[in-house]
């Protein structure tokens, strides 16, 4: 695995540096903003590779740091939205699996107790970011207080990952190798969850049919 992804990360680099560094901030930015909408691209990956060109001088620290930040924070925002348009109407009506009404009243007690915890630690919840806004929106949970707390979120997050991108740069093959591991290891542990969970409704579900 480590000489094959060196290969590919170098690869990489190489193709980078022969873009323009204003292209790659708006790359850095599409990808930020992508993510969050199409969960499956890595774009913690590429807040590191940005942190590791910033750490080069290939590209300038505070213009990469605020093209991913930005767009994560516009993503997350119109996520938000969409959950907010929808609201408690949309899904009651809807009567998905995944925000029944008895989900809604749970999304809504978390962000009446916890939303303010619950958004600022939303950004180091691999796998369930999307889910996180999404819940944000159906609560109608305040939208000031929705953007200044997953801003926060995102500048901690991402200025993490700059911030050992920069400082360790020439371990940065081996940090991202880890970073994609670990991505993996919690989308299978949600992933997993989220099946159980799936099984345990469809189980009360027939449960339910048969008392019937």
């Amino acid at each position: 695995m480590g000489e094959s992804f060196a290969a590919n990360f170098n690869d990489l680099m190489a193709m980078l540096e022969a873009i323009k560094p204003l292209y790659i901030y708006l790359i850095l930015f599409a990808i930020a903003f992508i993510e969050n909408i199409f969960p499956p691209i890595p774009g913690d990956t590429f807040t590191i590779i940005g942190g590791y060109l910033a750490a080069t001088g290939y590209l300038a620290l505070a213009p990469t740091f605020l093209a991913i930040t930005l767009g994560t924070i516009s993503s997350v925002m119109v996520v938000y939205a969409l959950g907010y348009r929808g609201g408690h109407e949309y899904f009651q009506k809807k009567n998905y699996k995944f925000f029944n009404a008895d989900d809604l009243t749970r999304v809504d007690n978390l962000f009446n107790k916890y939303g303010a915890m619950t958004l600022l630690f939303s950004r180091f919840v691999v796998g369930a970011r999307v889910m996180i806004a999404v819940a944000a929106g159906i609560s109608k949970y305040p939208t000031g207080r929705m953007a200044v707390f997953s801003y926060i979120s995102g500048v901690l997050f991402h200025g993490i990952l700059i911030g050992f991108a920069f400082l360790l740069n020439k371990y940065i093959e081996n940090i991202t190798a880890w970073f994609a591991l670990y991505s993996k290891i919690v989308l299978v542990i949600v992933g997993a969850v989220v099946i159980l969970w799936v099984i345990i409704v469809i189980r009360r579900f027939r449960h339910g049919r048969t008392k019937t």
